[in-house]
């Protein structure tokens, strides 16, 4: 005589192992969803910049350095496409720098070109970012020029000197009064107060933050950086790494 076969498990509604298995598949799916309440919030990033900046200058080109935190905090990935500084001085002249290269806080060796990058859900980016404007062709190529002229006089004075001479080498006069012109010419830094907005472009466009501060440069802090050129005449600041490199660090007020 046939037998008839058992039902299957899934109606078996006494087969606690079965349910048990259920249970312990929905719940290992739905704890790499993020809560309901975060994925309809909205795309958000917040931006916090260190209490402190770090300003110097290439021949008068300003640069600043700013440890930069970002965070997403929002419901969404969001894509950063640029971080940008813009300093406006209280004579009312204004300089936008863009994010160029960035240092790892971790400690990790190097300087990075700063790139577009994706921010996932709830992880953040924190490193230490040079901001500052490129020169314009024309004042590319004067620079390179002065520079060119600089150190062509100073390797030459370098094959003169004796094989033991340890001496530092000064460029001639001729060569540095041009070089100092240049930095004159566009020096940006002078003592006052400068409004700041720190600037993260995002996509979605409504995830885009601006930070609003203030910071002041005193004048021993314009006269330690303009002091810096002294040590053009040796090379040191224009073609050759100076150790001795001339920064001063303001402190970020009224951050909004």
């Amino acid at each position: 005589m046939p037998t008839t076969p058992p039902p299957p498990i899934y109606l078996d509604w006494l087969d606690w192992t079965f349910w048990a298995f259920v249970v312990a598949a929905l719940a290992l799916i739905l704890s790499q969803i993020p809560p309901l309440p975060v994925l309809f919030r909205r795309a958000a990033v917040t931006l916090q910049p260190y209490d402190r900046l770090n300003a110097t200058h290439y021949l008068g080109n300003p640069n600043v350095n700013l440890h930069v935190q970002l965070i997403n905090t929002g419901g969404r990935a969001v894509r950063v496409s640029s971080l940008a500084l813009e300093l406006t001085r209280d004579d009312g002249r204004k300089m936008t720098m863009p994010a160029q290269t960035f240092s790892r806080a971790d400690g990790t060796a190097g300087s990075f070109i700063f790139t577009p990058f994706t921010l996932e859900l709830g992880r953040e980016w924190v490193n230490f970012v040079s901001f500052y404007a490129v020169f314009n062709t024309a004042d590319e190529r004067e620079s390179k020029r002065l520079t060119k002229d600089l150190r062509t006089d100073i390797d030459a004075k370098l094959l003169a000197q004796p094989p033991d001479a340890n001496a530092l080498v000064e460029a001639d006069p001729a060569r540095v009064a041009p070089l100092q012109a240049f930095f004159d010419a566009r020096e940006f830094w002078a003592p006052g107060e400068y409004t700041a907005r720190l600037m993260a472009t995002c996509k979605p466009a409504r995830a885009s933050v601006v930070r609003n501060f203030r910071f002041t440069l005193f004048e021993s802090d314009v006269q330690d950086l303009r002091e810096r050129t002294g040590r053009y005449r040796y090379g040191f600041g224009v073609y050759l790494t100076d150790n001795k490199v001339t920064e001063v660090y303001p402190r970020i007020q009224g951050l909004a």
